[in-house]
């Protein structure tokens, strides 16, 4: 039978107990919310899929160190981070159920994989950069910026062209260590291509 995704969810043809029997013969791999095949590639669709069970409710977008995780930044944080736009008029108890916060964010701001919209890595940086205060931070940022190769000029001017945003010099000290970091980075790897 034929499946959209290369990823296995709890449902009416396999339960989650099967589900976890073939991860322990070998079979499968958990991932997110659900398993793929040992040797099925860890893809940011893949990803994004494997949160559908979490993710009810097609105006919820993808988040935060979540959408980190599934651009392939980091690890899968605890809990996923979701949010909604303000103007999608979802009422605050279903928000409180989704554990959705409400947000200003434009239509380049975020990414439709399949059937979960996720944060554009650029928006991700930002808001990671704005108001996450992890101890690892600085790596996780580091690594994105390398990883999404974003124009600095066009992730400042992301950071500038809202007015409105809370915490804007914070991010954009945290976001000059980052790329300080990963131009260090980037450069050791280049070197270490070069020498003989």
């Amino acid at each position: 039978m034929p499946r959209s995704t290369p990823v296995f969810l709890p449902d009416h043809r396999l339960s989650a107990s099967e589900l976890q029997c073939a991860a322990l013969d070998g079979e499968l791999v958990s991932l997110g919310e659900g398993f793929v095949s040992v040797d099925a590639p860890h893809t940011a669709f893949i990803r994004a899929a494997s949160l559908s069970p979490v993710v009810l409710d097609s105006r919820v977008i993808v988040s935060d160190r979540s959408a980190a995780w599934v651009w392939g930044w980091g690890a899968m944080p605890p809990t996923v981070s979701t949010c909604v736009s303000i103007a999608a008029r979802i009422p605050s108890p279903d928000r409180r159920r989704l554990r959705a916060r409400e947000v200003v964010i434009a239509d380049d701001e975020r990414v439709v994989l399949g059937d979960i919209t996720v944060t554009s890595p650029e928006r991700t940086l930002v808001d990671l950069a704005r108001h996450d205060g992890g101890r690892d931070l600085h790596d996780l940022l580091a690594r994105g910026l390398r990883e999404s190769r974003i124009d600095p000029d066009h992730l400042f001017g992301a950071l500038s062209g809202r007015t409105n945003l809370s915490f804007v010099r914070s991010a954009r000290r945290r976001l000059i260590s980052a790329m300080a970091e990963a131009g260090r980075d980037s450069e050791a790897t280049e070197a270490g291509q070069t020498s003989p």
